[in-house]
């Protein structure tokens, strides 16, 4: 059962279980717990004084990654010296003493979605193949935990890393000091990084923003949603909000679209009265719905309208930004029939774009 801390160890096995000599597990004492901002991925392993220069001494910590394979599906996992790698992982599992000496003993720590998943049972043997592995390498479960990486399920120690091909040096965690917004030391750490890095940041900025649809009787129905942003632009919202809100379905014309469940209504109808009055050959491609981001990707801008999904591109090829293009007046007068507004309209024109500017009762009114 868990214990308090959340993680949940196994008992330590005895020397003859482990079928080896007993010896001292050493893991250093937790110092401090540092929550993680920034994760880079490296196209090819860095030494260690290069990991020293992606963030603030004490700050940053490498470890092995890469793919295994554990009943028959294909998992991330990760190879980490426990004693450093602990501090950066939630609290409850930094601090389980237990779940870092059973990493130290050569076991492995899954995730409670994994154990659920594959029917993992805590200090039961896993059967982990490396990918292209000639034979299985058997382990002991010996905790569950949250790994402190996001997608990754199975944590083991550097040599069992090495054993199972996980690349050295192949990730790193970098955690902001105190008082530095995340955004900025991601910024720091991309620049650092180089070319192939990829840099996610898994905190929020320094003020947790909160996304609100403003300006119609729409904002009650469409509501507010937390959200984590990136350097790159782009927007992550509540996982719960989009569970709710956005839906992929078919569409006249354009076919599968991802967009707000309350815009599809208005989009299936203006879009079967365009087919309908012979106007569908007209519109070519279907360029984004839902692509939750900045206006042009810049974080100095507001949030576009597609990260509510309410908002629709299309044929974007003949209709960028700053130019007439080649939407159809017929097809613009009947999107703003349905309660859309055209981007072709604005002073600098997107006339791919269209975005929900009223919810009707009865559409097409």
């Amino acid at each position: 059962s868990p214990s308090p801390t959340g993680a949940s160890p196994a008992p330590a096995p005895d020397a003859e279980t482990l079928g080896r000599p007993p010896v001292p597990v050493q893991v250093l004492p937790l110092a401090q717990r540092l929550r993680p901002d920034v994760l880079v991925r490296l196209p090819a392993p860095l030494p260690p004084e290069q990991v020293q220069e992606l963030g603030p001494e004490g700050h940053t910590v490498a470890f092995r990654a890469g793919t295994v394979v554990l009943e028959g599906r294909e998992v991330s996992a990760l190879g980490v010296d426990p004693s450093t790698f602990r501090a950066f992982t939630s609290q409850g599992t930094a601090e389980a003493d237990a779940v870092w000496q059973a990493v130290a003993r050569g076991e492995a720590i899954a995730s409670h979605t994994l154990a659920t998943d594959a029917g993992l049972t805590l200090g039961g043997q896993l059967a982990v193949l490396p990918p292209g592995g000639v034979g299985p390498l058997p382990l002991r479960l010996g905790a569950l935990a949250t790994t402190g990486v996001p997608g990754s399920d199975l944590v083991v120690d550097e040599a069992t890393g090495e054993r199972l091909g996980l690349a050295p040096a192949s990730a790193v965690l970098v955690a902001a000091p105190e008082g530095k917004d995340p955004v900025l030391l991601a910024e720091e750490v991309r620049k650092a990084a180089g070319e192939g890095a990829q840099v996610d940041l898994l905190s929020p900025p320094a003020q947790n923003p909160v996304a609100f649809l403003t300006g119609s009787k729409a904002a009650e129905a469409f509501g507010a949603f937390s959200y984590r942003y990136y350097p790159d632009g782009t927007i992550e919202p509540d996982a719960e909000w989009v569970r709710k809100n956005i839906v992929t379905t078919t569409v006249p014309i354009m076919g599968r679209v991802t967009c707000h469940r309350l815009m599809v209504p208005q989009l299936r109808g203006a879009l079967q009265e365009v087919q309908d009055a012979g106007l569908g050959h007209l519109l070519k491609t279907y360029d984004g719905c839902y692509v939750p981001r900045f206006i042009a990707r810049n974080p100095d801008n507001s949030i576009s309208l597609h990260t509510w999904g309410i908002a629709i591109d299309m044929d974007a090829a003949t209709n960028y930004r700053g130019i007439r293009g080649t939407m159809d007046d017929r097809i613009v007068a009947i999107f703003k029939r349905w309660g859309f507004r055209w981007g072709g309209d604005w002073k600098y024109t997107d006339p791919m774009h269209f975005e929900l500017g009223a919810l009707l009762t009865e559409p097409g009114r």
